[in-house]
């Protein structure tokens, strides 16, 4: 009796000391055999849970709002969290105009995400704030990010030869036009069925297809006095002429080849293609002039196709992109740096974020699922060619004539405002002049001077 009193006082000793947390009992063999099984398992939930929560990692990401964009997007970031269960991703949207406002106020204040969809020509104005992280030798060097990713496209990510985000898409405004093989057909316009050689070939299909009653043109030839193309198009042609308009930080046009230059755009006007009076930003814009007809060709990018055909599906149907003939040995453009992704430097899961950028970026099949989820040429070189190119054709045969010259495509340039440049600059300039109411001197001084004020 004495005996199990005495076994029954050790047991409840025990699980006294079990409860109370205090230091460890002695334990019968069997009764500490039996604790350590049920320790062990138990142990592996709780550390699982413990790790678990450890691990899990929200990386923030905001873009504008791009339904097509957005889609691919989100398809990206699924497909990474499948293959990394701990890593979950708040997607944030904003109109376009708001979203350059949420980033200027953000951006200083340190409010922002940690994935930041960028336009290239921004990237560099918020480096020299500090705002923006530097792509880590981890994901990919700058040498081999040249090597790898088409010059415009990643132009615009390196300030200062360090490179500062990877970009997505390939944003091009110049070196092929929207073309109505309709009306070619109807009045005979049949020199692009080869391809142009010459502008003289151009002129010849784009006077037979002007429309005109009483002197007041109806349909233009060739509309390329948009501000996107206007301004593209100097540059590009300066380009092709062989001159450099961005050297050292110093912008210089008013040379012969700036003269050479407008003399071109000048005579696609004088031969009657357009009328810079009657197209332009304000009136007969270039994408909805064409998909009315009252443009025959239309300088604009291949974006144009998709915003316009669901509303005019007959001219659609009739519409190509020809290729445009280049001035010089090889068909230089210039092109703007287009959509990326970068990070920002108080981003405290900068490695998460960088090791989905490039998943998203740097593989080739996954670059190309956004591509064509977002209806975007491609910024990777390896993807201009092989399956993902025909993948690309086969959804958007339009880009096919795009990805022969891709690889000629020069970055526009780092400008202290580029927007600037192109708009408030160039393509007032240029079409002031194609009016009639300045000359090429007046015109290439104008400028000059104006943009070269802007890098004081």
């Amino acid at each position: 009796m004495i005996k199990k009193l005495l076994i029954l006082f050790m047991l409840m000793a025990t699980l006294l000391a079990a409860c109370g947390g205090g230091g460890e009992a002695a334990q019968p063999p069997e009764a500490e055999e039996s604790s350590q099984q049920s320790e062990e398992a138990e142990e592996p939930a709780q550390a699982g849970d413990e790790e678990s929560a450890a691990e899990k990692v929200t990386v923030r990401v905001w873009t504008h709002q791009n339904e097509s964009f957005n889609a691919g997007y989100q398809a990206l970031m699924d497909e990474y969290s499948s293959l990394h269960p701990e890593v979950e991703f708040l997607f944030e949207t904003f109109d376009y105009d708001t979203y350059i406002q949420t980033l200027q106020t953000a951006l200083p204040a340190g409010t922002e995400a940690d994935i930041l969809v960028m336009f290239g020509s921004w990237v560099c104005s918020y480096v020299e704030g500090g705002s923006l992280a530097e792509v880590p030798a981890s994901v990919i060097s700058l040498e081999d990010a040249r090597s790898q990713i088409l010059g415009a496209p990643i132009g615009g990510y390196v300030c200062n030869d360090k490179l500062y985000g990877i970009p997505q898409e390939f944003n091009i405004e110049y070196g092929a036009v929207l073309f109505n093989t309709a009306i070619a057909e109807e009045v005979g316009a049949t020199n692009y069925a080869d391809g142009w050689d010459t502008w003289d070939e151009v002129i010849e299909d784009g006077q037979k297809m002007v429309v005109s009653q009483d002197g007041v043109m109806m349909r233009a030839g060739l509309n390329y006095t948009a501000s996107d193309g206007l301004a593209t198009m100097f540059h590009s042609v300066y380009l092709q002429y062989g001159g450099q308009y961005l050297e050292d930080g110093t912008y210089t046009v008013n040379t012969p080849v700036g003269v050479q230059t407008l003399e071109l755009m000048e005579r696609l006007k004088t031969e009657g293609l357009v009328d810079p009076l009657l197209y332009s930003d304000e009136e007969n814009w270039v994408g909805d002039s064409y998909f009315a007809e009252t443009s025959a060709m239309g300088l604009v990018g291949p974006w144009a196709i998709p915003e316009y055909s669901g509303d005019y599906e007959d001219v659609a149907a009739a519409t190509i992109y020809a290729l445009l003939p280049s001035v010089g040995e090889t068909p230089d453009f210039a092109a703007a740096s287009g959509w990326g992704m970068s990070v920002s430097a108080n981003s405290e899961v900068q490695d998460v974020a960088w090791d989905f950028i490039k998943f998203a970026t740097l593989d080739a099949d996954n670059a190309a699922e956004f591509n064509l989820a977002s209806g975007t040429l491609p910024a990777l070189a390896e993807n201009l060619s092989g399956s993902n190119a025909d993948a690309l054709v086969a959804e958007f045969p339009y880009f096919e004539p795009f990805l022969d010259i891709l690889e000629y495509g020069q970055f526009e340039g780092a400008f202290p405002d580029r927007d600037f440049v192109w708009y408030e600059v160039t393509y007032p300039e240029v079409l002031n002049f194609l009016q009639g109411n300045a000359t090429i001197e007046e015109t290439l001084q104008n400028i000059e001077s104006a943009v070269r004020s802007s890098f004081e």
